[in-house]
């Protein structure tokens, strides 16, 4: 190779190397995730669409993803998640059906499944269902209710909602309420005024059931979304970013 030769190739590759740097780094694929209204968890009336969405995004957006998160019906989100229509949802709970269509990614959160009572009326702890029998139990239309509840025969009122079921339990139609331990605290505070102090949550929980990012399985390198997705939660418990995210929202952890 003639030196003229060497020296054109050479200055051809500074201008290569130049455009490669104006052009900066690659850009980053883009998810959309489907998530309902379920505050104080996600909603899209929260900062930041609430704290598991905000943990969800942060984490992905560690790993290198853009993110969108749409609001919508349950029933919506799910449907377009199995058929991949979105690439994932945020906050769904585990079902052998649903792992035929997702990948799950590690616990994100827990909900506490618990009963709760009008000041004094009713039991003092959760022991079993059975103990249950003689209470009128308030559950929400479509939720799935804890194992040992019908079985032991337990009388339930369904409602459309969880602040409807508190309600009732204010004016005394039901004597107990099933319902999430931080659903119950954030609708309690904003809609039940004075009688928010009466509203006594049982212990022990009913249930725990924890929350989970899935990402379908109709999306390209879903199960790597999810590896990834779980490695930069590990590091964000590891530097204490998970908790700062828990403490802004007033939570103990997630």
């Amino acid at each position: 190779m003639s030196m003229r030769h060497g020296r054109v190739r050479f200055l051809l590759m500074i201008v290569m190397a130049i455009a490669l740097l104006a052009a900066g780094p690659a850009q980053a694929r883009k998810l959309m995730l489907a998530a309902t209204e379920y505050p104080p968890y996600y909603s899209e009336s929260l900062e930041r669409g609430g704290p598991v969405a905000e943990l969800t995004v942060t984490a992905l957006r560690n790993a290198g993803y853009e993110v969108e998160v749409r609001f919508m019906p349950w029933a919506r989100a799910l449907r377009l998640g199995e058929q991949g229509k979105v690439d994932g949802l945020i906050g769904v709970w585990r079902s052998p059906e649903r792992e035929k269509t997702f990948f799950y990614s590690e616990p994100v959160v827990s909900n506490r499944i618990v009963l709760c009572r009008r000041g004094t009326a009713g039991p003092e702890r959760f022991t079993n269902w059975e103990a249950i029998r003689p209470f009128m139990v308030g559950v929400v239309r479509g939720y799935a209710n804890p194992e040992g509840l019908a079985a032991a025969g337990v009388r339930t009122e369904a409602v459309t909602d969880d602040l409807q079921n508190l309600r009732k339990l204010m004016a005394g139609h039901i004597d107990l309420a099933l319902i999430d331990s931080r659903v119950e605290q954030y609708l309690s505070r904003r809609h039940l005024g004075p009688s928010a102090a009466l509203v006594d949550c049982l212990q022990p929980a009913v249930q725990e059931h924890p929350q989970y990012l899935v990402v379908s399985r109709s999306t390209t390198g879903g199960d790597a979304i999810v590896a990834a997705f779980n490695e930069q939660m590990q590091r964000l418990r590891r530097s204490g970013e998970l908790k700062g995210i828990a403490g802004r929202w007033g939570w103990g952890g997630f």
